[in-house]
Formats: structure tokens, C-alpha cells, sequence
């Protein structure tokens, strides 16, 4: 792995501009990722025991993205790329990669966090995880910000996610199904952030269809059958506890799915309770609104077309792709500084 700053310098002199810049990054979510990468760049994930790989059952492999072979360690790194920056995707295990690689090449580090600080930790931990910070810092929502407790605004940006509703987007005049549809990947072991109980609890004796990568319960879907799934669901049941604001429910809602969800983290600023959906941590009142949504195909309906409408609004692919292309510039253009 080189270790002179002037490969970075000369890159950063020479890059002509509208160039694609390489980017050395680690798998995290397939699907985020794949919007990631329409911005135009390369992307090369760094592999290491600890770091998950790519999983095509999520979505394919895009071709600006490339994976590098684990088993040649740091080796895996070619010297006949020049690399722009390093991108890290969480404090989980990736920055503490990603800080040395980044200080090692010389090049700037964004940071971006997809998740939220767990309730139980110690202050000293958080503080610990807090000062983990990149030359820029990017979350996925205001209430993500807040709940990491940041200081350091100059510094940071927020970006929403971005949903391809080209390819999640409702049918015209299409029957649904009569079910409550969720989607979560090892619900089971992540129950604590996922409210895999609750779920069992509020769709009891409700007709229900689970997908996702959940032993003992739910296969992964392909991405035509998850489409299909959201396209074809009347109710879409979300009961997460502790996540910013889950994919799935973004994509169930741009697909027009009625959606019944907790009223946890950021997903009460995405959905006005009865207008684009319904949100609530009463469990009671949760079984309340499916029972009405399952009785009034026309309520339904009119719900799935107003969530479709916010995340046209709210949420649109072209805004994500331009906010991470304003990012990457930025970025690629920071002159390497070692105090991050």
C-alpha cells in the first residue's frame, strides 16, 4: 500500500474535470449502494473478515463497483489506481478501517453513519464512537443527527435516502392482496432493533407475508419479486424500534402500499398519521388501523396513493444522486489533513 501523499496531490492536480473519481469504500446496504453508485464514480470495496461482502440475493452488483480480494489483505489495494477519497459507512467496525487506510494513502475520509447509537451504551462509549469523525460527515436525517448528540456542523451534511421510483412505483388500477407485507433481514436476532415480538404480537391472526433473509421464518427476495410483493400488498407492517428510517418502508410506500408502522425514530416526519399512512407505538391501535385498512379497500387505496406521492416528493432518486455528487467533489477536493 503506498504511503506518499504524492500520488493523492498529483490525482487531485491532474483529474479533469467531470471525471469519474475512484472511490475505496466497504459493502454495507446493497440496495443504498446501488443508487450510490448511479452518481457516475468507482467505487472498490475493501474486504476483510468482519466486513460483509456483497450479496447479489439484495441486488446485483453494479457495474462501477468493484470487490477486492480479502485474502490479499492490504495487498488487495492496487498501486495503478489512483484513489480521490475513502468512504466509510459506519462506526461499526468499517471507520476503524477506513481511518488508517484513508491516513495511510493520504487521502480525505467521509463518514457517513446509517445508524443510530444503542440506548444501552455507556457515555464514555458514545463519546468514544462520537469522536470518530471524517474530513466530511454525512447522516441520513436530522433525527439521526440528533440522537448521535453532533457538534461538529461545519463539517456535516444530511442526506436523505434516495428511491428509484421508476422501478418502485404502484400499478395502475391493480387488485392487492389482502395481507399485512414485511420486509427485514434476521428479524429474529435483531429483534431489539427490529421488534420482530411486536410484529408477532400485532399480526397475530392477520393474514401476513414475511421476506427477507430470516432463518426459520423468511427467504431473501429478488428484487423483480420484491416489486412484486410491495405492488401486490394492500398493508405494509413495519415495527422497528431502533432504526433511522427502514429502506423497506420507503420502497413499500413508493410501491403505494398502506402502510402501518411504528411511530418510531424519523418515520413520523415522513408519515402524517391517517393522511399517507398510520403510525403508532400502541400496539392495540396498530391491529386497529389494519383491521380498517383490511375492511376499506378504497381508504387503502387513497393512503397508498398519498405515501407514493411523498417519497416522489420527498425522497426522489435525481435529489439523492446530486447531494452525494456535491458531496464527492467536495470531498475529492480537501486537502489531505492528518488531525481526523
Amino acid at each position: 500500500m503506498p504511503i506518499s501523499p504524492l500520488s493523492s496531490i498529483t490525482r487531485a492536480a491532474t483529474r479533469l474535470d467531470g471525471e469519474p473519481l475512484n472511490i475505496l469504500t466497504f459493502c454495507t446496504h446493497e440496495r443504498y449502494e446501488s443508487i450510490l453508485a448511479k452518481t457516475g464514480h468507482n467505487f472498490y470495496a475493501y474486504m476483510q473478515d468482519g466486513i460483509k461482502t456483497w450479496n447479489t440475493s439484495y441486488a446485483e452488483l453494479p457495474d462501477n463497483y468493484t470487490l477486492f480480494n480479502p485474502d490479499l489483505g492490504s495487498a488487495q489495494i492496487p498501486l495503478g489506481i489512483d484513489f480521490d477519497l475513502v468512504l466509510s459507512q459506519n462506526k461499526f467496525g468499517q471507520f476503524q478501517v477506513a481511518h488508517p487506510v484513508a491516513r495511510q494513502l493520504h487521502l480525505p475520509l467521509i463518514s457517513l453513519e446509517h445508524t443510530l447509537p444503542v440506548p444501552h451504551w455507556p457515555q464514555s462509549h458514545r463519546q468514544a464512537l462520537k469522536g470518530m469523525k471524517g474530513h466530511v460527515n454525512i447522516f441520513i436525517s436530522e433525527y439521526s443527527l440528533g440522537e448521535w448528540d453532533w457538534d461538529d456542523f461545519e463539517n456535516t451534511k444530511i442526506i436523505h435516502h434516495g428511491v428509484d421510483c421508476e422501478k418502485f412505483k404502484p400499478l395502475d388500477n391493480n387488485t392487492r392482496d389482502p395481507h399485512c407485507l414485511s420486509v427485514v433481514n434476521d428479524w429474529i436476532n435483531r429483534d431489539w432493533c427490529c421488534g420482530f415480538q411486536i410484529w408477532k404480537r400485532v399480526s397475530d391472526g392477520f393474514e401476513t407475508k414475511v421476506l427477507g433473509d430470516t432463518p426459520g421464518l423468511s427467504e431473501p427476495a429478488g428484487l423483480e419479486e420484491l416489486v412484486d410483493a410491495y405492488q401486490t400488498s394492500r398493508i405494509f407492517l413495519n415495527t422497528s424500534t431502533i432504526s433511522p428510517i427502514p429502506t423497506s418502508l420507503l420502497e413499500a410506500m413508493a410501491c403505494g402500499c398502506a402502510v402501518v408502522s411504528t411511530a418510531t425514530c424519523m418515520i413520523p416526519e415522513i408519515i402524517e398519521n391517517g393522511v399517507n399512512g398510520f403510525v403508532a407505538n400502541d400496539e392495540n391501535k396498530m391491529i386497529e388501523y389494519i383491521e380498517l385498512l383490511l375492511s376499506d379497500e378504497e381508504l387503502a387505496a387513497d393512503i397508498g396513493r398519498k405515501a407514493a406521492e411523498t417519497i416522489r416528493s420527498k425522497f426522489s432518486e435525481d435529489k439523492f444522486i446530486e447531494n452525494w455528487n456535491s458531496v464527492f467533489h467536495h470531498a475529492a477536493n480537501i486537502t489531505y489533513k492528518e488531525h481526523i
